[in-house]
């Protein structure tokens, strides 16, 4: 599903050359200014990652460029996850921040990760990019979106009340969108009524509708048929899609 502002789809394998890639929003600049920033950022990277990439390597993960790294060449990294967390809120550089969280956001690091995701989502670590465009959002923002990736992929029944409070608190906007599309994985019965309310907020209301939607709750059709004629592109196509699951239950129990 389409995430207004973000770039579609962001997953947790982007690579650190697409992250820069991402974070250049001057796509007018000349070749030589682009490729001069993307040296520079290399360069932070470097500087910022030295200790912790040392750590990493005593700890037997040798030859790690990136943090990233860990995950794309398919490692079992389990014991970097104490060392990740540990250097995670000294990381001063915005891409170095990113790809520590979006490492840390599987399912083996949860047990330890989980905590520190929960307290860095309301206080994201604080990290700048010194080189990014003022036009971008405040690095809080963007880390915070990260973290909130990651709280649902860590999704289940034993945070359901802090999750549903994060979701419930309009004021982190849409850093909340991926906690809201996961919160029927914490099967708590009053997930269903949190998401009716979110339906009239436009940051997350496509997001609301689409795990409505998933869950087949027959009792919000009224609701997400008001959406269909949204003046936003991706509440409109989320409600369509809502109402087809909840159609075609409803079909499926009258057979």
């Amino acid at each position: 599903m389409k995430d207004e502002g973000r770039p579609a789809n962001r997953e947790p394998s982007l690579t650190h050359k697409q992250a820069v890639a991402i974070a250049l929003s001057d796509t007018t600049a000349e070749p030589e200014a682009q490729t001069s920033l993307v040296m520079q950022r290399r360069q932070l990277y470097a500087e910022s990652a030295e200790g912790l990439l040392a750590d990493l390597a005593v700890a037997g993960f040798p030859g790690i460029e990136e943090v990233g790294d860990l995950r794309r060449r398919g490692l079992d990294y389990k014991a970097a996850v104490p060392i990740l967390l540990r250097w995670l809120p000294s990381a001063r550089y915005l891409l170095l921040a990113e790809d520590i969280l979006r490492t840390l956001s599987v399912g083996f690091a949860k047990n330890l990760a989980l905590p520190e995701f929960l307290q860095f989502f309301r206080q994201p670590p604080a990290a700048e990019d010194p080189i990014r465009p003022l036009t971008s959002e405040p690095a809080e923002e963007h880390l915070r979106w990260v973290i909130g990736n990651g709280l649902g992929i860590f999704a289940e029944p034993s945070v359901a009340d802090d999750l549903i409070g994060l979701a419930r608190e309009r004021g982190f906007g849409q850093a909340r969108t991926q906690i809201v599309l996961a919160l029927p994985k914490t099967k708590d019965d009053r997930v269903p009524g949190v998401l009716l309310s979110l339906l009239d907020d436009p940051t997350v209301a496509a997001f609301a509708t689409e795990a409505l939607g998933k869950m087949r709750f027959a009792a919000a059709r009224p609701s997400i048929a008001e959406l269909v004629d949204h003046s936003d592109e991706n509440i409109r196509d989320q409600a369509k899609k809502a109402l087809k699951r909840i159609d075609s239950e409803d079909a499926r129990q009258r057979h």
